[in-house]
């Protein structure tokens, strides 16, 4: 089985690619309701986020058991660096008494880019890797193969993994809903993996829990959320090509 997670569908291209090619199946850690996980080889596809796990990963993670004799891979996409994401995911499987045995990073598209500037001009053909990442992924899971290579550390994840840091990232990627763009069409809180979205009565309510996933950001089709009080283009709205928005709706609840 294949466990992933994605907010504007990159790691969600990775896995419906993976699993076509390995045959296997692939399911949204937003929707496993079992706490014990079967199988004799589990995958874990989900972006990088400031140079590390995601803390919705990380949570799946700790709160999941994981097959103690399953061979157990992992998949990143990320904008460039992968930090010190497989150091960390080692670690996390390692207290469930477990070990990661082979990682690849995908360097695609960064949906944080739009926290940083306009006028993107995102380059389709960083995706033209793809297939060859998923050829060297099969046939390493295939044959059982180890790596253990890009368990490294970060100096950038590091310098965000502290109550400053964490003040820098929430700040850089505030995100709020500009009241008099919203029209309630709901998709925002369709779209939220965290349920942290709800509608109130003039416009959507942000909650305490964002993971700033961005899926709302690249996803209202009003570009009624802002970041840091900017409205956002919408031709700087990214969402994987190969992902429709009815899959993201689905995956995320």
């Amino acid at each position: 089985m294949i466990y992933y997670f994605s907010a504007t569908g990159n790691s969600l291209a990775m896995a419906k690619q993976l699993g076509e090619a390995l045959e296997d199946s692939f399911q949204s850690i937003t929707r496993v309701s079992e706490k014990a996980l079967q199988g004799e080889t589990i995958g874990l596809v989900f972006p990088v986020f400031y140079g590390d796990v995601p803390v919705n990963v990380a949570e799946f993670v700790r709160t999941h058991e994981f097959p103690k004799d399953a061979y157990i891979y992992a998949l990143a996409t990320c904008g460039s660096s992968w930090g010190r994401t497989f150091r960390t995911l080692q670690n996390l499987l390692q207290a469930q008494g477990c070990r990661l045995s082979w990682s690849r990073a995908v360097p695609l598209i960064a949906n944080s880019t739009i926290c940083g500037r306009s006028h993107i001009g995102y380059d389709l053909h960083k995706l033209d890797k793809e297939p060859e990442v998923v050829k060297e992924a099969v046939e390493a899971i295939r044959n059982r193969k180890v790596d253990h290579s890009l368990e490294t550390g970060s100096l950038m994840a590091s310098l965000f993994d502290n109550p400053i840091g964490h003040a820098i990232g929430d700040w850089y990627m505030r995100i709020q809903v500009d009241p008099d763009r919203c029209k309630k069409c709901g998709e925002c809180v369709r779209l939220c993996p965290q349920q942290n979205i709800t509608m109130g009565e003039k416009a959507a309510v942000m909650g305490k829990d964002c993971i700033q996933c961005l899926a709302c950001l690249h996803g209202c089709p009003y570009q009624a959320i802002t970041v840091r009080g900017r409205v956002v283009r919408k031709e700087d709205q990214w969402r994987h090509p190969r992902v429709t928005v009815q899959e993201l709706e689905r995956e995320a609840r």
